[in-house]
């Protein structure tokens, strides 16, 4: 008579731990991936987006128009979609992708049958892994950490390979423009040789000066073919970079410009840097992560199951409901604890490491462009129009035999050296613009970014920091299906998100 009573009694307990079990599932925070990220940052940081290739093909963005020149946007545009090097790395967040998922599932349920056999009864057993359940919101909270992480870090893979294209194509620009220059010293040696000679017949000078000035063309001539070997050689290194190998029209850079005027103090470029760079703010994000697997690791020795067993014997049907855990009476983890604090302490350090690099990288690349930019100035507004002036005065005066030919070959080498030099200080400020901006971790062609209006919104309910990125607000959802691409770490949010900066770097206020 009990066997009716019991068997109702049992079935609730199994029903309410199917709830619970269903129930702590269904709170787990969701994977947060967005497939978007790097090519969205990098459209209002370098200017341009990624388009993904197969492999072993190559594609010239539709903005790219090569009939009318290569300019340098154009070069990192089309370096961003087909520079394998950069296309590899960006499969990582597709990893991570699978990771987030991964972390998201939960261990599957285990079954044991015994087969009833002659006097035995069947035994059916199913063991569900309630630990999963309970554990599995953690897990994706690291694995949505370390995806922000990748996608941050690639973004930053990402303005590296942009420096690296600009420095290129300023080198490509520059080749090109001294092999111009060349040509244009070729001419003048030319043009002082002839003078030369007429002078020899009529009797004004020695053989000596004309072979002097012979000697000076054939100069000029071997420099000509070494600067246009250097163009084909800087070219070579550009087409690597951008990823094509077989251009469908000529290479042919832009002239190089005086880059724009940077009116920003070093200052606002270092607050700026620290709000904006990306490997930072991944770095951040690996610190957020390395402490939410410290705090999982203080349960990963917990092991329980929840059973539902069955008999089924002669003439009566059984069924109860259990746990089975393991004793944590010797490991409790005690050495992935350890390692997981340590990996903090290391996550930390990288952290500030990477600070102190971006402050001396903003601090380098500013003073580099200022010098750069104050040498070409004085070339251009005071050196070169005093030696244009005279060497039309030496020209002028040897054609009409009053002026020795050394002061003409002095005044002529002055005179190229100095838009030679004007020609590298331009190509200097170039360089240390695009390192610069790199260091900051945007275009500067706007102005410095209100930082004080990022991080007045990186604070969640008072309880931690997002990230900071200058992109438009966005509208936290409401439930999953909402999500879309800009609101990506809005689903991240929890007091663990990201550590304080308040206090952390305050043995670095001196910064």
């Amino acid at each position: 008579m009990t066997q009716p009573q019991r068997q109702p009694q049992t079935s609730q307990w199994m029903t309410l731990l199917v709830v619970m079990m269903v129930s702590a599932g269904c709170k787990s925070p969701l994977p947060c991936c967005d497939p978007t990220l790097v090519s969205r940052e990098m459209s209002w940081r370098a200017g341009a987006g990624i388009e993904t290739l197969p492999p072993g093909q190559e594609h010239i963005p539709e903005s790219v128009d090569l009939q009318d020149g290569l300019s340098e946007d154009e070069a990192v545009a089309t370096a961003l979609t087909n520079n394998s090097a950069f296309q590899a790395t960006l499969t990582q967040l597709g990893m991570a992708h699978g990771d987030a998922v991964g972390a998201n599932l939960i261990a599957n349920p285990q079954l044991l049958i015994y087969f009833p056999t002659g006097a035995k009864e069947g035994q059916y057993t199913l063991f569900a892994p309630i630990e999963s359940y309970l554990l599995r919101p953690a897990r994706v909270k690291v694995a949505n950490r370390e995806y922000r992480r990748i996608g941050d870090q690639l973004v930053q893979n990402g303005l590296d390979l942009a420096r690296d294209v600009r420095v290129a194509y300023v080198d490509f620009a520059l080749a090109h423009q001294q092999a111009e220059l060349a040509g244009e010293a070729l001419e003048l040696r030319q043009g002082i040789e002839q003078l030369t000679e007429k002078r020899l017949e009529n009797g004004e000078i020695s053989e000596l000066e004309t072979i002097a000035a012979r000697v000076d063309r054939l100069n000029a001539k071997a420099s000509t073919g070494v600067q246009r070997q250097n163009v084909s050689i800087a070219e070579a290194a550009l087409t690597r970079l951008i990823g094509v190998n077989d251009p469908p029209a000529p290479l042919i850079p832009l002239p190089l410009d005086a880059p724009p005027i940077v009116s920003v103090d070093e200052a606002e470029l270092i607050g700026q840097a620290l709000a904006c760079r990306p490997d930072y703010q991944a770095a951040r994000w690996s610190v957020a992560a390395a402490r939410q697997r410290s705090r999982l690791s203080r349960w990963l020795f917990l092991r329980f199951d929840g059973v539902l067993d069955v008999r089924d014997g002669p003439g009566y049907t059984g069924t109860g409901a259990g746990l089975r855990a393991d004793l944590p009476i010797f490991n409790r983890n005690q050495g992935g604890i350890i390692r997981a604090d340590w990996e903090v302490h290391a996550a930390l350090h990288t952290r500030d490491a990477i600070r102190d690099q971006i402050i001396a990288d903003v601090r380098i690349a500013r003073r580099q462009w200022n010098q750069a930019q104050q040498n070409l100035r004085i070339l251009e507004n005071e050196v070169q129009p005093a030696l244009v002036d005279a060497l039309e005065i030496a020209q002028k005066g040897f054609a009409d035999g009053g002026t020795d030919y050394l002061l003409v070959l002095q005044t002529t080498t002055q005179y190229l050296d100095a838009k030679a030099r004007i020609l590298d200080q331009k190509a200097a400020s170039a360089r240390a613009l695009a390192e610069l901006e790199r260091s900051v971790g945007c275009h500067l062609s706007a102005g410095v970014v209100d930082v004080d209006r990022l991080t007045s919104n990186t604070q969640i309910d008072g309880l931690g920091e997002e990230p900071i990125s200058p992109v438009p607000p966005i509208n936290r959802p409401e439930s999953a299906s909402d999500f879309g691409p800009l609101g990506f770490a809005s689903l991240l949010r929890d007091e663990n998100l990201l550590e304080s900066d308040n206090g952390a770097f305050r043995r670095r206020d001196r910064d």
